[in-house]
Order: C-alpha cells, then structure tokens, then sequence
C-alpha cells in the first residue's frame, strides 16, 4: 500500500535492475556484433568481386602485351631483313588437255619472301619453288586458265608456296608473264 500512496512505480529489488540493464547491454552488443558482421561481409564480397575483376583484367592484360609483343617482333624482323624479290627462271609446262592434243604454258614469276638475309641465302630455294609451279601446272586444265582462272592459279601457287618455305614467310607472288599455247 505504501507504493499506491507514494504515487511512484513500484521499486524492483537491486538484483532485477541489474538483469534488466544487462539484458539491454546484451541486445546492444548484438546489435553491433551484427553491424560488424555485416560490414565484414560486405568488405569481404567487394575484395572477391575485385579480386575476380582483376584476374580477367589480369587475363586481357597479357593478350595485349604478348599481341604488341609479336607486333614489335614483326617490326623488327621487317626492319633488319627487308622481303627480298625472288626472280623466278621462265617455265614452260604442259596442261592436262585431256584429248591428246598437247597445250603448253610459259610462266615468269617473282615471289616476295620476308625472312631472308638477301637473295643469294634463298637461291637454294628456287629449284623447289620451280617443282611446285611445275606440280601444280600439271594438274591444271587449259579451261581452269580462262577468266578469272589465273588469280585462282596464282592463289593456290601462293598457298603452297607459303606451306613448303614454312620459316620464310612468302609474302606475294607476282606473274610477270604467263603465255598459253
């Protein structure tokens, strides 16, 4: 009765004080525990996340190094050895006609190859580079010559070219003169 004419609100023994303060000091480190968990997490997935980033950048970074790399080799191998024009000797070479009647082509080339010191290094080349204009002469119809029939003869010269002097690099092939009988 005493608290009723006191007018206050009833008085809780010390030891209930005590809990209720620890209780709200427990919630409040909770609190922060949570906060300080969250900024951890968060910190964490940005270092992933720019970890990742710079491992793909990483990746792009030496693709472009290694390709301005063989760009300045290429630079350097053009500049120390200029490509050298070959002057290939006339051939003169019969095509598979088919009906007996013989057809006769004369062909003068020159082939630019890069890689070369000078022309004396590749005269040791011409006799093979001779046998595959020969090879490929031989196979050809006097029908596959017409129209545009010498640029594809010239293109697939070329790609033999470049697949037999493989360390060289054949550049262009210019025919200088190309006579069918």
């Amino acid at each position: 009765m005493s608290e009723t004419v006191a007018g206050g609100a009833p008085k809780f023994p010390a030891g209930e004080e005590k809990r209720e303060s620890m209780a709200a000091d427990t919630a409040t480190a909770g609190r922060q525990t949570n906060r300080k968990l969250m900024i951890a997490g968060g910190a964490a997935l940005i270092l992933i996340a720019g970890g990742g980033a710079a491992l793909l950048e990483k990746g792009n970074l030496f693709r472009a190094v290694e390709s301005d790399v063989a760009k300045d080799t290429k630079l350097a191998k053009g500049v120390l050895h200029r490509p050298v024009l070959l002057g290939i000797p006339p051939i003169v070479s019969n095509l598979d006609n088919g009906d007996g009647r013989p057809v006769y082509v004369k062909l003068t080339a020159k082939v630019e190859i890069s890689g070369a010191r000078d022309e004396t290094a590749l005269q040791t080349t011409i006799p093979e580079i001779q046998d595959i204009f020969q090879t490929y002469l031989h196979e050809t119809r006097p029908e596959d010559i017409r129209g545009n029939g010498i640029y594809r003869l010239r293109e697939a010269i070329l790609r033999r070219l470049r697949a037999e002097l493989a360390p060289l690099e054949v550049t262009n092939l210019y025919l200088v003169e190309f006579l069918v009988q």
